[in-house]
């Protein structure tokens, strides 16, 4: 059976196709900061291969765990293209929103509370192949590269009808430089100022995700239709991470109570219990007993969880750090004795 195109389906469904790339972009800029990134748009070829970024989805919805309000607003997102038809021909939406056609996605939260993941099963549930674009591969130090590499990741995911995914997204949506006094602040407002024309010329699917949300731009929140926030997993979910996270072959002990562990261990997210758990299978196996005798006990998941909340806290201490400093310094007078 034919893959489904669904990205080709949402730009129809939108409406208004005759307008160019460059007429939009004329009606938004300025003849100056048109004249600057000339050329940049057309996406010359650089060298970075995407196809190695480039895969069939490895999870579905079914995999995702998230609080209820994050898992309607995934679900909502699905709607958009499920009812695309009715939604912009049938109720004539396409005539209001003739311009950013992107289906543009920005999901934000801690680490770990599961934006890649969900990113995947989101283009899995619309049969769609997913770009993960890490951004040390469009980073480069020429300056006016950066800008061209961004523009062929979208030209890619074009090519190849796929859900384009930016990972760490606050590295280049962040907010561009009012003082500009070298080039490198140059070419950091010229990224910015590209990644904005690409978001609303594009007309595919694109998902953003960053733990630093305020770092945005306002310019590209505002030009951001789907903003999902991913918040720590509650009790009633990490009780069903910690059970999803074991296989029907691990032999348990019968003091495994996942409803406790979920109930002793809170502000933690889903990462850090697939890590737990991990932790705690090597610790089972280690133990110097027959093969028949070991178990994973309580004792294994509550140790290695206990560790793992450990090291993060050790992870988030602020560093100090010692400057030296010229000439000479004037110590505080002695206390008297």
């Amino acid at each position: 059976m034919p893959r489904p195109d669904r990205a080709r389906e949402f730009m129809e469904a939108v409406g208004d196709t005759g307008i160019s790339g460059n007429e939009r972009k004329g009606d938004r800029q300025g003849a100056s900061q048109k004249q600057e990134v000339e050329g940049v748009d057309k996406a010359p070829d650089t060298s970075i291969d995407f196809t190695p970024y480039l895969r069939e989805p490895k999870y579905t919805l079914d995999d995702v765990i998230l609080p209820n309000t994050t898992r309607h607003q995934v679900e909502l997102i699905i709607a958009e293209l499920e009812f695309q038809d009715l939604i912009y021909r049938e109720w004539g939406m396409g005539e209001k929103h003739k311009l950013d056609k992107a289906l543009s996605v920005n999901f934000s939260g801690p680490p770990g509370t599961g934006k890649t993941l969900t990113a995947e099963a989101l283009a899995h549930a619309l049969k769609l192949k997913i770009l993960v674009v890490p951004y040390q591969q469009l980073e480069s130090k020429y300056v006016g590269d950066t800008p061209k590499n961004i523009a062929k990741a979208f030209e890619f995911a074009t090519s190849q009808k796929a859900v384009l995914f930016f990972d760490e997204a606050d590295s280049f949506l962040g907010k561009r430089l009012e003082n500009v006094s070298q080039s490198t602040d140059t070419a950091v407002n010229l990224t910015r100022s590209v990644m904005i024309m690409q978001l609303s010329s594009y007309e595919g699917i694109v998902i953003f995700a960053t733990n630093l949300i305020r770092n945005y731009d306002p310019a590209f929140i505002s030009r951001i239709r789907w903003k999902v926030q991913f918040d720590l997993p509650d009790e009633e979910a990490r009780a069903k991470i910690w059970q999803a996270q074991i296989p029907s072959k691990l032999p348990l002990d019968k003091s495994v109570d996942f409803a406790e562990l979920a109930k002793q261990f809170d502000k933690i997210s889903g990462r850090d219990i697939k890590n737990a758990v991990l932790k705690a299978v090597v610790a089972a196996a280690k133990e110097d007993k027959p093969k028949e005798e070991k178990r994973v006990t309580q004792s294994h998941f509550s140790e290695a969880m206990t560790e793992m909340i450990e090291a993060n806290k050790a992870a988030e201490k602020q560093e100090f750090t010692i400057t030296p400093v010229n000439g000479k310094v004037e110590l505080p007078p002695q206390p008297p004795q």
